[in-house]
């Protein structure tokens, strides 16, 4: 069974072809990709908070079956990978000192966990805005593989997603309703 995001990204390249058969401007001047990707980005960063505010406090610790990350520990999965694969392979932005903080406060406190969330994620916004249009077409080098800057961002964000996904279970063991999915 084909999964909710590659039967998205199937549309979304069916809808670009066709746009580009019609004759439609290219899309730099609908706004351009990176306009879309940064989208996306404030929309993941919206849900990443929404699914941290939909746990209660003890559930930070919570691991369905042993030899999974607990919940805080998915989250931040979610948001450092974000920020490594944004940061180094879409921006080459150096990673700034200081921008994961003491894993024995986030980990164990939400309020601390989603300060530390939405630092990687305002991270990964910062540093996107700092590519151009053009430069997203490059290509750049990360973990052995090659690709462009764009795909790049689209592989963070279908990690973000796949991550994300698995918290369900974790919020509805636990008698929480995780945050519902809304398009942009």
């Amino acid at each position: 069974m084909e999964s909710t995001s590659s039967r998205i990204l199937s549309l979304s390249a069916a809808l670009f072809a066709t746009a580009a058969l019609a004759g439609a401007p290219p899309l730099a001047a609908q706004g351009g990709a990176r306009s879309a990707l940064m989208e996306d980005w404030a929309h993941q960063r919206r849900h990443v908070l929404a699914v941290i505010d939909s746990a209660t406090p003890d559930m930070l610790e919570f691991r369905p079956t042993p030899g999974v990350r607990t919940f805080a520990e998915q989250i931040f999965h979610v948001s450092q990978v974000a920020a490594l694969i944004v940061g180094r392979a879409v921006a080459d932005t150096p990673w700034p000192p200081g921008l994961v903080g003491d894993s024995a406060g986030y980990l164990h406190d939400r309020t601390k966990l989603r300060a530390q969330a939405d630092t990687l994620l305002g991270f990964v916004a910062t540093a996107l805005a700092t590519v151009s249009e053009e430069d997203m077409r490059g290509e750049r080098t990360l973990a052995g593989m090659t690709l462009p800057r764009w795909r790049w961002n689209i592989t963070a964000l279908q990690h973000s997603a796949w991550t994300l996904g698995q918290l369900v279970p974790y919020l509805r063991l636990k008698g929480r309703t995780p945050p519902q999915f809304t398009p942009l």
